[in-house]
């Protein structure tokens, strides 16, 4: 089954639209249905394959799994038996205007018609569950501190599903979120995997996460450094505290705001250091290079 390449069998382009691809199956179906072509193996293999083709193209997951890990990797994923499981094809035979007598020939004995199974069918194994798929999320640095609820849209065996995932208060980069029932298609009816998204917590323009702790920088101007004096720091919920510095305060000094900083998942809060840097003017203007020259000569 490695390698086969379906949209060619069907003759469609990669981009065909469902009703294209189900007019160029009724068109190869009419044409080589082994009961127009008696004694023809050539045209029974042909059959064969334009059904396969058929069963995983009409199917939109099947096709996105196929579009995604191309012929070869589909084929390592998936049997001939987790193709057509799920595939009506008395319903398909119907719907494309082919009659009744056509569904027989999905059906094991009497006839003697195709049975992609092989002769004499084939029972069913017991329902599979499918595999858990992981798939990444990136979340704002609020939305990782404060929690929250995202709305996702996810392609689903169906089409289309929308899903709410709950954010809790304090996930990290590296977390896994599970979304139970939301995996890839089980075989045999079975149920379905398990969607994980593995969390990405965006940066933050001011703050830095260090652990469960929050590390900002904090210009302070030069004379508030020297002097000493009160100076207000931004957490990051919007709160601001106010420090008192000590005269002599020097650059590089890192304050704790002890509770500010980040949620852990398991309760606990770290704590919020803001890094002293000095907030020197871009330009001096004249009286403030008196100023500073006045003071270097009494040697500060």
């Amino acid at each position: 089954m490695n390698g086969k390449d379906y949209y060619a069998t069907l003759g469609v382009e990669r981009k065909a639209s469902a009703d294209a691809i189900k007019k160029a199956f009724r068109k190869l179906a009419l044409k080589y249905h082994p009961d127009r072509n008696a004694d023809d193996k050539g045209a029974e293999e042909k059959f064969k394959e334009i059904n396969e083709a058929y069963a995983v193209l009409s199917d939109p997951e099947k096709r996105k799994q196929y579009d995604m890990f191309g012929a070869e990797g589909f084929g390592q994923r998936f049997s001939t038996e987790d193709i057509f499981s799920n595939f009506d094809f008395g319903r398909i035979f119907d719907d494309l205007g082919l009659g009744g007598g056509f569904r027989t020939i999905f059906q094991g004995g009497g006839g003697g018609g195709f049975n992609p199974f092989g002769a004499g069918g084939r029972r069913q194994p017991p329902p599979q569950r499918g595999q858990n798929v992981t798939s990444p999320m990136t979340i704002g640095f609020h939305e990782a501190l404060m929690g929250g609820e995202r709305s996702l849209t996810l392609q689903g065996p169906g089409g289309p599903e929308t899903i709410n995932v709950r954010i809790p208060k304090g996930i990290t980069s590296g977390k896994k979120l599970r979304i139970k029932g939301h995996g890839q298609t089980g075989r045999f009816r079975g149920p379905r995997g398990d969607l994980f998204l593995e969390i990405r917590v965006a940066d933050h323009p001011r703050f830095r996460l260090d652990g469960i702790d929050l590390v900002t920088d904090l210009s302070i101007p030069l004379t508030t450094l020297i002097l000493g004096g009160t100076v207000q720091v931004e957490t990051p919920t919007g709160d601001v505290k106010t420090l008192k510095l000590a005269p002599g305060t020097t650059a590089g000094k890192r304050v704790r705001l002890k509770g500010q900083g980040f949620p852990a998942l398991g309760g606990k809060t770290g704590d919020l250091y803001a890094t002293i840097i000095i907030d020197l003017p871009d330009e001096l203007t004249d009286e403030q290079r008196e100023h500073v020259e006045a003071l270097k000569s009494l040697g500060l």
